[in-house]
């Protein structure tokens, strides 16, 4: 039953909500692209960008010491495209490699009051990415979050997993924004105001931190912003790296390690989640061993709703081949945060 109002919540409240049809005021918007030796993912993903359905927006492309051939690339395509702003960043002894000192840089070089942040590293779902996006920013206290898939070719075990995570944790991510409770945001697609970056003081209180640039400004910013979802399919864009199981595990140490900054409440409806979950695994296993009648029950009931929530969320999200291994899928959910929780227990993450 835990589980059951868990998918409910998840699963289902994000998608009860009406995206606008027509967009009447279009903002002037800043698209902000970190960048440090992307030259390869610049030739292949930035005309995509460039191509959008949209009048007003320029391209700032924070440029982070590059030692290889982007700043060629930049000027060639800046030669076509004088929307193209390069803010080139050194590197200096007390911000040594910071990635949140660059950023600051390239906000504070943005031309427009509407920020819209990107990685080179994707490619928009449809040219009406921007428009899409911009359309939730109602007011310069407006913070947008979007939803970043996944590559799914080539198809194996580990991009199967590595996917269902990403649905799973941006369901969850969508859901507790819609209650009011950010605490995360996928970096590839957000928004907000250059106001709101500079009312909040912008990465200040946690400057000295590697990561977290979207999800602790997300959560230094909720008090005086109100966070919009948009989970229209134009709005989406698309990772097109291959992601290694190593670079996952990374990613999810980094962001294990992040849990200390979440309100006390957040960390326990995410705990609560991940625990019931193992907890009904544990007695459905007990119950097909000792009363198999009962643990099939059980289990059709589980996969049953699973399949009507997730059925419904996959759909949305264009992830619906993820259905065809649910059972597997959700078993090794359970044993990946188990054994990971242990892990970084052991092991801090470094932030």
């Amino acid at each position: 039953m835990i589980q059951f109002t868990y998918y409910f919540l998840f699963f289902s409240l994000p998608f009860n909500c009406k995206n606008n049809e027509k967009i009447k005021d279009e903002k002037s918007v800043s698209v902000i692209i970190y960048i440090k030796n992307n030259g390869k993912e610049l030739k292949q993903n930035l005309p995509d960008l460039l191509h959008q359905e949209y009048k007003n927006f320029e391209i700032v492309l924070v440029n982070h010491s590059s030692s290889d051939e982007t700043i060629d690339i930049i000027e060639k395509f800046q030669q076509n495209h004088k929307n193209i702003k390069v803010v080139n960043v050194e590197n200096k002894e007390t911000f040594w490699g910071n990635k949140k000192y660059a950023l600051t840089l390239g906000i504070k070089g943005a031309d427009n009051d509407y920020l819209l942040f990107f990685d080179i590293n994707c490619k928009p779902a449809s040219p009406y990415w921007i428009k899409q996006m911009v359309s939730k920013l109602f007011t310069n206290t407006s913070v947008v979050i979007g939803y970043k898939s996944l590559k799914k070719k080539p198809l194996s075990i580990q991009n199967i997993f590595i996917r269902f995570y990403n649905t799973i944790s941006s369901l969850k991510m969508f859901t507790f924004a819609k209650f009011k409770t950010p605490y995360r945001a996928h970096h590839e697609n957000f928004a907000y105001s250059k106001q709101l970056f500079f009312e909040v003081k912008g990465f200040i209180n946690h400057l000295n931190f590697r990561g977290g640039e979207t999800d602790l400004f997300l959560m230094d910013a909720k008090k005086i912003a109100k966070t919009q979802i948009q989970l229209s399919s134009d709005s989406f864009v698309n990772d097109q790296s291959i992601q290694k199981f190593s670079d996952f595990l990374s990613s999810f140490r980094q962001q294990f390690g992040l849990r200390s900054f979440y309100p006390i409440k957040t960390k326990i409806l995410l705990a609560v989640f991940n625990l019931s979950k193992a907890v009904f695994w544990i007695i459905a296993i007990y119950l097909c061993f000792y009363k198999l009648p009962l643990g099939i029950l059980s289990l059709a009931f589980y996969f049953l709703f699973q399949y009507i929530f997730l059925g419904r969320a996959t759909l949305k999200l264009k992830e619906t081949q993820l259905l065809y291994f649910l059972p597997i899928l959700d078993l090794s959910y359970v044993f990946f945060i188990f054994i990971s929780t242990i892990l970084n227990t052991v092991s801090k993450p470094k932030l």
